[in-house]
């Protein structure tokens, strides 16, 4: 019977297991997964053409573009605004993030390492680095569509400290002042003056609202202050980042609103009609891998030969002439994000940020 199956990644969403690999999180994953729920410019149809799409092929959106509309003070059957709506569709790209793992059951037949352990170990190991690779696409997605313009960081900055949109890099500088107790109410102050109202999230470098969150829990509600009805962000809507670094900065990061962006699997033929060919198998995971926040595409190999090629000297001679089970993981998924027809000049809603320690 084959020990290697889709399935293992059920059991390992329970498994307590320990290894030397540190696993850091990923806040940009995690960020774009949560604000997927709030995708609502994808119709459903869409959505299930994401699901089963080629990668070749477009998986177009229908856009209403935004409309300069006539409107007169005077009446009349002369002049009636004819006010047509200018449409354009628009398109996302595939991306693929692949990685596996070989599984030699006689390497472990006297072996002190358990063979379940260590195949967990291996398995959250592989999950977490394609969730780094996952997260640096996802990087370069936030980056390409931040904010090219931003309005009314003059009101916002009238209390402590400032607000400045700095247009030659396109970030949102936030001055140390500025980043006490009142900054995430003045965010929300300032995302609403755009017209861009909403629930947001922020992606942070590590530990970089570290003072912000030491306030917010020395301050509640039965203090002799109550910063936490400033506007606050919820602590599972920061997300702090290897991915972003804080460099001379306090932090650096990213402030989204929800459905700004998400991602949609995409699964194949085989792996979608479960094929079985001898030995091998094409497949689903049953649930998100680790650290990915995606389902993937999984194919195992359960009658895999030429293991001898493993044999290096003082390997275990029982290796020789033994076979070994191999998984490939496979996420393929679509990065989508709103229709804007002049970035560069039309406010956007993720914006490029950064706390300055001035």
């Amino acid at each position: 019977m084959s020990f290697i199956n889709s399935t293992l990644w059920n059991d390992l969403q329970v498994s307590d297991a320990t290894n030397e690999k540190r696993f850091p999180p990923l806040g940009v994953v995690d960020a774009v997964a949560d604000s997927t729920p709030a995708v609502d410019y994808v119709p459903p149809s869409a959505v299930q053409a994401f699901r089963e799409a080629s990668s070749l092929r477009n998986v177009e959106i229908p856009v209403i573009k935004d409309q300069s509309v006539t409107v007169v003070q005077t009446p009349g059957f002369n002049f009636i605004p004819d006010n047509l709506p200018e449409t354009d569709k628009y398109s996302f790209t595939a991306y693929d993030v692949f990685s596996g793992f070989r599984h030699t059951k006689s390497a472990y037949a006297n072996n002190m390492v358990d063979e379940k352990f260590a195949v967990e170990q291996v398995m959250r190991n592989v999950a977490h680095k394609m969730g780094q690779e996952i997260e640096s696409i996802l990087s370069t997605v936030l980056e390409s569509r931040k904010t090219q313009a931003l309005n009314h960081t003059t009101q916002v900055s009238q209390g402590d400290g400032t607000f400045t949109f700095n247009a030659t890099p396109d970030v949102l500088e936030v001055s140390k002042a500025a980043q006490k107790e009142t900054m995430f109410y003045n965010l929300q102050a300032l995302m609403s003056a755009n017209d861009l109202d909403g629930m947001y999230r922020l992606i942070s470098s590590r530990a970089g609202m570290a003072a912000q969150i030491a306030e917010s829990l020395k301050y509640g509600a039965n203090n002799d202050k109550n910063i936490q009805n400033l506007g606050f962000l919820p602590l599972d809507r920061i997300h702090e980042t290897d991915a972003v670094s804080a460099g001379s900065d306090i932090f650096n990061g990213y402030f989204l609103r929800d459905g700004s962006i998400g991602m949609f699997e995409n699964f194949p033929y085989d792996f979608r009609n479960g094929s079985e060919v001898g030995g091998k198998k094409w497949g689903i995971s049953d649930v998100e891998i680790p650290f990915t926040r995606l389902r993937a595409n999984i194919y195992t190999n359960s009658e895999a030969t030429e293991a001898t090629s493993l044999i290096t000297s003082g390997t275990d001679s029982n290796l020789k002439m033994t076979h070994f089970e191999e998984m490939a993981i496979w996420t393929r998924f679509y990065v989508v994000y709103r229709y804007n027809s002049a970035i560069a000049t039309r406010p956007n809603d993720i914006i490029k940020i950064s706390g300055k320690t001035s």
